[in-house]
């Protein structure tokens, strides 16, 4: 394996690692909509699990096209 390679193989890991750490903040946001401490908190917590959801789905993307290069 190239040092190029291997640092590739290595920026993959890290966004995969990342998209990882997105979808678990996102699963606590929606535990947390399950038991709001305030009024109006459920919505938000969805709101920002969605919003998070979609920075993994697109951290995976730059995951994949990087690995299909």
């Amino acid at each position: 394996m190239t040092k190029a390679q291997a640092e590739k193989n290595l920026k993959i890991a890290n966004l995969r690692i990342l998209a990882a750490s997105q979808r678990a903040n996102a699963a606590a946001h929606r535990r947390q909509a399950l038991k709001p401490i305030y009024p109006g908190q459920s919505d938000i917590c969805m709101s920002k699990a969605d919003q998070i959801e979609a920075f993994a789905a697109r951290t995976e993307a730059q995951a994949d096209l990087l690995a299909a290069d």
